[in-house]
């Protein structure tokens, strides 16, 4: 049962496939969700672990609803919003029983949802991954992470950890297939800037490479631009938490904007809190004329494009 306040965006996308072999066209399918977490009132006071699972578990909860809402749509990848499942305004201390360890995909092959005990503390990604699983589709979701660190490390927080706003991508089968790190935090004293900038691919069966990368970090070069421009990416995913500020920062002003300037699609996810600004979620692409209909009903949005396709053009909301 889809939520009034919470939103699935669900996406027709023609694009084109090119190789040395074969150029070929085709579609994908991809939903995009507007989520309105349920919020820790104290964020600030310190709790345990089972307490900040049980919260999450909330909220994750709304998210295997949606996935399932997509998936009987069609759609092949899902994006979830920036602070989602554990929500905002956490001390770095008050955020640590919320935080998950999560391995580089780089490293080591898991699949969470089949292999739930090879790490702890990941109750989280065992979730994501199982959603990913049962639906058979790519899983975009952002979570916090934490990661240990030697003294000897000059960087190495007092504490012996690192935290990092953490984006993880889970393929159709379950299996863990990227992990992002935010490099530019806006006024996130929980987390730690990663040690060296990220620069995170992924390929689908459906779309090629995919990149990714959050909120903030879309107005700076590093990762955003250097990442399009050196892999020559088409396909972006986009958790963002963006409180929206005029004249120059509203979401769709700046969105669509960037996706224009390169060429792309940008698959954002927005939280849904409007108090704070935080509002509007779409794909976003190279293409003029196109409108919204927000006539229908439990809060599923239409986006419809009239123009004649080029790459990665025409859009066809599946409702």
């Amino acid at each position: 049962m889809l939520e009034a306040c919470c939103m699935v965006f669900l996406l027709l996308f023609c694009y084109q496939v090119a190789s040395a072999e074969i150029h070929r066209e085709g579609h994908y399918v991809a939903a995009v969700y507007e989520h309105r977490p349920i919020l820790n009132p104290n964020p600030a006071t310190l709790t345990d672990r089972r307490s900040a699972l049980e919260l999450m578990s909330r909220n994750l909860y709304i998210y295997e609803e949606q996935v399932i809402a997509a998936a009987k749509q069609g759609a092949q990848i899902i994006v979830f919003p920036e602070d989602g499942i554990h929500g905002f305004n956490f001390t770095r201390e008050t955020i640590y029983p919320y935080l998950e360890f999560v391995p580089c995909p780089q490293s080591v092959k898991w699949n969470p949802c089949r292999e739930p005990h090879l790490f702890s503390d990941t109750e989280v990604l065992q979730r994501l991954s199982c959603m990913a699983l049962r639906s058979k589709m790519f899983l975009v979701a952002n979570i916090g992470a934490k990661q240990p660190c030697e003294y000897n490390d000059p960087l190495c927080p007092p504490d012996g950890r690192y935290q990092f706003n953490t984006d993880v991508v889970f393929d159709a089968s379950g299996t863990l297939v990227a992990r992002y790190r935010k490099q530019n935090l806006y006024f996130e004293y929980a987390f730690n800037t990663p040690p060296e900038v990220d620069h995170v691919l992924f390929d689908t069966p459906f779309a090629g490479k995919f990149g990714m990368f959050t909120c903030f970090d879309i107005l700076f070069y590093e990762p955003a631009v250097s990442l399009i421009k050196k892999y020559n990416v088409k396909q972006v995913v986009y958790p963002t938490a963006w409180m929206n500020q005029l004249p120059l920062l509203s979401a769709i002003e700046f969105q669509q904007a960037f996706a224009t300037a390169f060429n792309i699609n940008v698959l954002a996810a927005n939280i849904h809190h409007p108090t704070l600004g935080m509002t509007d979620y779409s794909l976003y692409n190279d293409i003029p004329k196109c409108f919204k209909d927000f006539s229908l009903s439990q809060g599923l949005k239409l986006l419809r494009n009239k123009s004649k396709p080029r790459l990665s053009a025409a859009l066809f909301c599946i409702t």
